[in-house]
This record gives structure tokens, sequence and C-alpha cells, in this order.
């Protein structure tokens, strides 16, 4: 009798001792977030309109999708650090330029390898000229 009790003793113990480890290691994991895509437009002169993307960290990639006067077309999506066409990358304060007289809708979100990605997919709308 006395060897059960011994025994769920240590398993009391162990179970205990582990919720102390992974509880801490799964809400940490959760503070690993890259931020959603912030998308902006600014003019460069001349009718040139480009979007500005930036995420936080900007060490984090930042994975796009854009179309020409065609707002239906996909998400971003990628395999581990790697684009899905047409799916293509660029870097934190990377500039894309809308060409004149169309709509470029553009949709993004930051990735980080062992982090969590962005929360959610940034999508935004600009015409060039601005209407």
């Amino acid at each position: 009798m006395k060897t059960r009790s011994a025994r769920l003793h240590s398993l009391c113990i162990l179970l205990a001792l582990l919720v102390f480890i992974v509880v801490p290691c799964s809400t940490a994991r959760a503070k690993w977030q890259c931020s959603d895509v912030d998308i902006s437009w600014e003019y460069g002169g001349g009718n040139q309109i480009y979007y500005v993307l930036e995420v936080t960290p900007s060490d984090c990639t930042i994975f796009v999708t854009t179309s020409i006067d065609n707002p239906s077309f996909p998400d971003p999506s990628r395999s581990g650090p790697t684009p899905i066409y047409p799916t293509f990358t660029v870097s934190s304060g990377s500039t894309i330029y809308i060409p004149y007289g169309h709509t470029m809708y553009i949709k993004a979100f930051g990735w980080k390898a062992f982090w969590a990605q962005s929360p959610n997919i940034s999508a935004f709308e600009q015409h060039n000229p601005n209407l």
C-alpha cells in the first residue's frame, strides 16, 4: 500500500514539474510573433505612387501578392521560408510602385523562422493617380 502511495506521490510531483516547464514555454512562444504588415502609400514625384511595407521586427520577411485592376487574387502563401507562386518576398521598408492609370491591390503578412506568422493578412488598394 505504501508503494502505491509513494509512486502516486512521485507521479504527482513529476506532473507538477511538467506543468511548470510546459506552460511558461507555450506562453513565451506567443510573444515571438511578427506584427501585421503596415501598408501605406506615398508620392514619389511626378506621377509615381508607391506602397511602403513595414513589419516588426524588421527582420521578419514579408510575403506579398499583388494584382493590377483585379480585386480577386490569392492571399500570399508559403512553404516554410519559400513563397508559393504568385507570392513573392520583400524586406521591411521595401517599396512597390503602382503603375500609372491603374489600381494595385496588395496583400501581405510577416514571417520569421521559429516565430509565429502575422496574425492577419494585411490588404490595401490604391489607384494611381490618387482619386
